[in-house]
């Protein structure tokens, strides 16, 4: 595609700042920044939309382990400036250090996001917070890998409190070490909250972190739009099976203009029953994991603590402590609006399979306590 032919493309895109509900903020682009060559290529193509407000790109990327490819750096920001005026998008990158901050600034990065590794550090957000004072860009910050609203929110607060005057949130979902059709759990009542708790904060979705599979990232994009989500981030290469980092979840540029007119066309395409179920039986089972291992957990510590009633001389059955557990759950239930009787059934059985666990140690202790007498005689 001739340049003059990619800025004619791009002179229709939206005038972008913070979105409201009638504009939907749109950003797209690669995971990462590779070459100059692939940065134009995926940009070229992205253009065309005048749906999108920013091409986004990483430039430090922090990833798990230090053989993945850590991003091209400083180096990559050049790459950005050439996308910006070759095409007239706006350009956005991920921020992890005041150093960063000041890099991006210089280039004339448009946006900023701040990454979920870095959100899960006050210390290092408070020290990009004073260094953004001042700034009238758009600023977006990730959830924490964590399930941790406060934490989400108090990061938040800290840029407010900077002055950050245009600022949002990005749902990504949150890790979990089990298995599951998703990377990340989307745990959707947790940015619904921070809507809540934060009305003024637009949140956008990022269906690709939560879906890690490119099949999966229209039902994710669709799910966040029906719950009046302001936008979305959506990994973009034109080679995303080659991409040098998370190719699995990346789309073509024809899959997301395809996922664009769904969402937002002449006629949106609904998300389908069998789409949603999908989705949901990947959220129960994610739920069941971590039902099974907080059960397991539990006995575990119903076995310890036999060990030292054992030590103690006391019953496996203490009747003060199990009204104590019954009165406290059922209480936490009714908040959560969870019927009483449903509860007291669950309880009722994991109390007494905790007490079995516990009678069985203290029944061998009482065995070997036994035969140790009858040794001595």
């Amino acid at each position: 595609m001739k340049k003059s032919n990619i800025t004619k493309a791009a002179a229709g895109n939206k005038n972008s700042g913070l979105p409201d509900q009638k504009n939907p903020m749109i950003i797209a682009g690669p995971c990462s920044a590779e070459t100059p060559e692939q940065l134009m290529e995926v940009a070229a193509e992205l253009a065309l939309d005048p749906r999108v407000d920013y091409f986004r790109a990483g430039i430090w990327k922090p990833r798990t382990t230090p053989d993945s490819f850590q991003g091209a750096g400083i180096e990559g920001l050049k790459w950005l400036q050439d996308v910006k005026q070759q095409t007239g998008l706006k350009v956005a990158t991920e921020v992890g250090s005041e150093k960063h901050v000041e890099e991006a600034l210089k280039a004339g990065i448009d946006l900023l996001w701040i990454g979920a590794r870095t959100v899960s550090n006050p210390f290092v957000i408070q020290e990009i917070a004073d260094s953004l004072k001042g700034v009238d860009i758009p600023i977006l910050v990730k959830n924490p890998l964590s399930p941790d609203i406060d934490l989400w929110e108090g990061a938040l607060t800290r840029l407010l409190r900077a002055g950050v005057k245009e600022l949002g949130a990005i749902h990504r979902g949150f890790f979990w070490l089990g298995k599951s059709n998703l990377r990340n759990q989307p745990l959707w009542h947790i940015p619904l909250e921070l809507k809540n708790r934060m009305p003024h904060i637009p949140i956008i979705s990022d269906p690709s972190h939560i879906a890690g599979r490119r099949s999966l990232v229209p039902m994710l994009a669709n799910r966040a739009i029906a719950n009046n989500f302001s936008g979305l981030m959506i990994e973009v290469h034109t080679n995303p099976e080659n991409a040098w980092s998370d190719a699995a979840q990346q789309l073509t540029p024809n899959t997301f203009f395809q996922l664009m007119d769904e969402l937002f066309g002449e006629k949106p395409s609904p998300v389908t029953s069998g789409e949603l179920l999908e989705e949901l039986r990947a959220e129960v089972d994610t739920m069941d994991e971590m039902l099974i291992w907080a059960l397991s957990s539990r006995m575990e510590l119903s076995g310890k603590i036999a060990q030292v009633k054992k030590q103690a001389g006391l019953t496996a059955l203490q009747v003060a402590r199990w009204q104590e557990v019954v009165d406290r759950v059922k209480t936490m239930g009714t908040k959560s609006n969870l019927d009483t009787d449903f509860i007291e059934i669950i309880y009722n059985a994991i109390h007494e399979q905790s007490l079995g666990l516990q009678k069985s140690v203290l029944a061998d202790h009482e065995s070997v306590t036994k035969k140790e007498h009858n040794f001595a005689l």
